[in-house]
């Protein structure tokens, strides 16, 4: 616990401390100002006392009365100070994830589009790349945004990958429009696809969903700024107006300030170069065409009409696509051997970056760089602006659950706790807290030494893929597109599987335990899907399970889950008929996933989709079990 005394307090800072804390007529008085003051320092997750975080505490008194502070009005500014400090730690958003959901009085479609403007604006004209992979595109906001910061900064390269179904330009897709301006920043591809089946009535193809190889059903995009992974913004929301404005939709922003949020990042760009690269997933317009073209004639053939004539279309293929690499950016409060030593470069000595990493030590992450330049001028003026822009300034923490040892060694664990912590992690999967350090060794001591450097919160995302032709699914077109996950299976016992978006949630399903609270709301569902199933097991289970759905297409598994109520089991489903609930998300206490991918067979085994897990993260839950509950009292008993 940090006293007042263990604080740093700035220059602009003190004379401010000094005027609030005289305003305290006892030494009680006096000792609850201090605390309220510790907290604005924490604010953001260090021991420093900014001007701006003691301006906050000094602001919340003087609401409260002028003159001398009595019981009352310390009680009044303790309680404004408190609100304060909670919008500070709000918006400092320190891990880099926040969520937006549609119908709330905001728009998702702007957020998004202002997302994409602020990395440019974190570019500042270095190399940039924005990786999209998407379903539908018909936002003309969208559309527009990408226009001009494709013809304003020739520094971003946009490369899209949609379903084939927006390779038309009816119904107004964007994509056909961006790919006519001609412009080399902007590269799109289609997912190679043929969704038709002969028409007796017809005499001709007719586009039939249940005819598709496999959708290109994600929502979503990943920047990368010169190598280093940027953000990654993913959810259910589609790209259109009508999304933004009819449907319940939701938007999850993870920015890398995390050593979690980092991981997902980098998962999303590597899945999408693999896709990028795969000639039986992604084709160029023209290769896309010519690819219909040859299907539809073969179809006219087949069924006894001449095919039509048709000219092949020049090629348009891009270059093979590499992830860049990251050779320069370094978190200064993080914990990778490449942070320190990426430092020490760019100041010219090791010692110095030594000191950098001792001060953090003492008195906490640096919040920022005019933080850093108070804090260590003689460092600060060593660098130039351009070389600032290199400097991250993460949330000073690692996750227990992803962490390696050399970072957990960083940390401050010794060499064989990080050993016993890796090893339990690998047998057993993720951590559910911190205090959980205790099976393997760690002493509350060191625990409680370590809190605000150490966290349990596990971001993880989950891919499914299926070229054309290809007779089975994967878990993803990427690097890892084969990789395995520790999981809950039936039986509850962890082992290791296949890393799909069904294991994702079904993992999270099967940990439940009796009395436990499940929010799910799903767009599509059907009973035979496998995380369907996972859902009724944990019902029986006695787990309290909750379920909102669409009102189109969902009949079955309302009736399903309405049978397993009538047999006194633990469970309520309501349908949503006002609005279309397009969202694709579950609550299982601290832990949720969310993404492209509805509980349904085609998802978990022909669809391209991706599902993210967050584990252990209280905000997240709390906001995704605030969205459920709005929808919940909007819906009707199934």
């Amino acid at each position: 616990m940090t006293t007042f005394s263990q604080l740093k307090l700035s220059a602009a800072a003190r004379p401010i401390v000094d005027r609030v804390l005289a305003r305290a007529t006892t030494d009680a008085d006096r000792t609850r100002i201090q605390s309220a003051l510790v907290g604005a320092a924490g604010a953001d997750r260090n021991k420093v006392l900014s001007a701006q975080e003691v301006q906050a505490v000094a602001d919340a008194f003087d609401s409260a009365g002028t003159g001398a502070l009595t019981p009352d009005r310390i009680g009044l500014g303790l309680e404004g100070a408190h609100v304060a400090l909670k919008s500070m730690s709000d918006l400092g958003n320190l891990d880099g994830v926040s969520n937006v959901f549609t119908l709330q009085g905001k728009s998702v479609e702007t957020r998004m589009v202002k997302e994409l403007q602020d990395a440019v604006g974190r570019a500042n004209g270095r190399p940039m790349e924005v990786n999209m992979l998407i379903f539908e595109f018909q936002s003309d906001v969208m559309q527009q945004a990408i226009t001009d910061i494709a013809r304003q900064s020739p520094n971003v390269t946009f490369r899209v990958i949609a379903d084939s179904g927006q390779a038309s330009a009816t119904g107004g897709n964007a994509l056909p429009e961006l790919a006519k301006l001609g412009l080399p920043n902007i590269q799109v591809k289609f997912k190679k696809d043929f969704p038709y089946v002969w028409n007796d009535t017809l005499k001709r193809p007719d586009y039939n969903h249940g005819a598709t190889q496999g959708l290109n059903h994600h929502k979503g995009f990943v920047t990368f700024i010169d190598g280093k992974p940027d953000a990654l913004l993913t959810g259910s929301f589609n790209w259109s107006a009508t999304a933004d404005t009819k449907n319940y939709e939701d938007l999850t922003i993870f920015e890398n300030k995390d050593s979690s949020s980092r991981r997902a990042v980098e998962q999303f760009g590597g899945e999408f170069a693999g896709y990028w690269n795969n000639p039986d997933a992604a084709l160029s317009p023209n290769a896309f065409a010519n690819y219909k073209g040859t299907k539809w004639n073969d179809m006219l053939v087949a069924h006894g009409k001449p095919a039509t004539a048709t000219t092949n279309r020049p090629d348009d293929s891009f270059a093979a696509y590499t992830l860049p690499s990251d050779s320069k950016s370094l978190d200064i409060n993080g914990f990778r051997v490449q942070d320190e030593a990426r430092l020490g470069a760019l100041l010219g000595s090791k010692a110095v970056a030594r000191t950098v990493m001792q001060e953090r030590a003492k008195f906490g992450r640096f919040a920022d760089v005019a933080d850093l330049m108070e804090r260590l001028p003689q460092v600060a003026s060593r660098l130039t602006a351009e070389e600032l822009q290199n400097i991250g300034f993460g949330s000073g923490q690692v996750s227990i659950n992803t962490a390696n040892l050399e970072e957990l060694d960083k940390v401050g664990l010794t060499k064989k706790q990080a050993t016993a912590l890796v090893a339990f992690r690998e047998k057993h999967g993720d951590f559910d807290s911190i205090d959980d350090l205790i099976k393997v060794g760690v002493p509350k001591a060191t625990i409680t030494r370590l809190r605000d450097s150490l966290t349990a919160v596990d971001v993880e995302a989950f891919f499914n893929s299926r070229p054309a032709g290809a007779p089975a699914g994967g878990t993803g077109y990427g690097p890892d597109g084969s990789r395995s996950a520790l999981a809950a299976g039936a039986d509850g016992v962890i082992g290791s599987t296949r890393a799909s978006v069904t294991v994702a949630a079904t993992d999270l399903f099967n940990r439940a335990k009796a009395g436990q609270e499940i929010d799910v709301a799903m767009y599509g569902a059907s009973p035979s899907a496998p995380e369907f199933v996972s859902l009724i097991a944990a019902a029986k289970r006695g787990a309290v399970v909750r379920v909102v759905l669409e009102n189109n297409f969902t009949a079955p598994a309302a009736a399903a889950l309405k049978a397993l109520a009538a047999q006194g089991y633990p469970v309520e489903v309501r349908i949503q008929k006002a609005k279309t609930m397009h969202e694709k998300f579950g609550v299982v206490g601290n832990d949720v996933f969310f993404g492209s991918a509805n509980f349904s067979e085609s998802s978990s085994t022909k669809h391209s989709e991706n599902r993210i897990t967050v584990k252990n993260h209280e905000e997240t839950a709390a906001v995704f079990k605030g969205r459920f509950q709005e929808i919940w009292t909007k819906s009707v008993p199934g």
